[in-house]
């Protein structure tokens, strides 16, 4: 489904990676005779075992209290959104579009890339969500990241932040706090929630064989209380679904069909 809409939509005829820890199942591989991709295996960052750190740090400064602040830094890091995405994103030697697996296209890639052109570093702050964002500060989603100056920052840059995070989350808690910090505002005008919205607010409908997303205007956990940030009928660009809102987990129409037609080629 994320291959499908992502050369759907390149428009810009960009070159589409897929990154990961492992090597291409055969199945993967299967869809190279559909799309245009590479795969790309990358080794995360190695971190140190915790009862190796514990004793050095321990035979160091004899503080177990240091030892405990520096494993809650190591188990943030140590998470694969850190280690393996994050790690990676940073160091990326050339402009790149940033699409998370669960982060499915339905809009010209042109768009981003024509937004990329006046910042180093675009996202799209998370919508107002129960449960997850609960009235807090608008911050960072890390689902979607678009940047033009490979270098403006580092892995270091945001793993410093790691003792005072502004918000929650993993990557995208390093990645806001050290925005937050410096005083860049990520945010474009051109690039709102449109382009990286939660499925739990949006809905698929198919017109001449193509899948289209709009915005139904209300929140699942809720039907009284509508959404505040993208009107009804907005047409979606980039539908995100994350943690409840994965599309077995919201019986997506467009999953179902995708799925269809693979056990059907199995």
């Amino acid at each position: 489904m994320w291959l499908h809409q992502v050369n759907l939509y390149n428009d810009s005829d960009c070159k589409v990676l897929v990154l990961s820890e492992n090597n291409e199942p055969l199945e993967v591989i299967e869809l190279h005779k559909l799309y245009s991709f590479e795969w790309i295996k990358l080794a995360p960052k190695k971190i140190r075992p915790y009862p190796v750190l514990k004793r050095i740090v321990h035979k160091l400064t004899g503080n177990i209290h240091a030892y405990r602040k520096i494993k809650s830094r190591l188990k943030l890091i140590d998470h694969h959104n850190v280690r393996f995405k994050l790690y990676h994103l940073a160091k990326w030697p050339r402009p790149f579009i940033f699409l998370d697996v669960d982060a499915i296209l339905f809009g010209p890639i042109s768009k981003l890339v024509q937004a990329s052109s006046s910042k180093p570093f675009i996202a799209v702050n998370h919508q107002e969500i129960p449960k997850h964002t609960n009235g807090r500060e608008a911050y960072l989603n890390g689902g979607v990241q678009i940047v033009s100056q490979p270098g403006y920052f580092s892995f270091e840059d945001f793993t410093r932040q790691t003792d005072n995070l502004l918000c929650v989350g993993h990557e995208q808690a390093l990645i806001y706090t050290h925005f937050k910090n410096v005083g860049y505002d990520y945010t474009h005008p051109d690039i709102d929630y449109k382009w990286n919205s939660c499925s739990g607010y949006n809905e698929l409908k198919k017109f001449d064989d193509k899948w289209v997303c709009v915005s139904n205007g209300t929140n699942i956990l809720d039907d009284n209380l509508k959404s505040n940030t993208i009107p009804e009928g907005t047409r979606i660009m980039v539908n995100h679904y994350w943690d409840e809102f994965k599309p077995w987990k919201i019986e997506c129409p467009m999953y179902k069909e995708f799925s269809s037609k693979s056990n059907k080629n199995d």
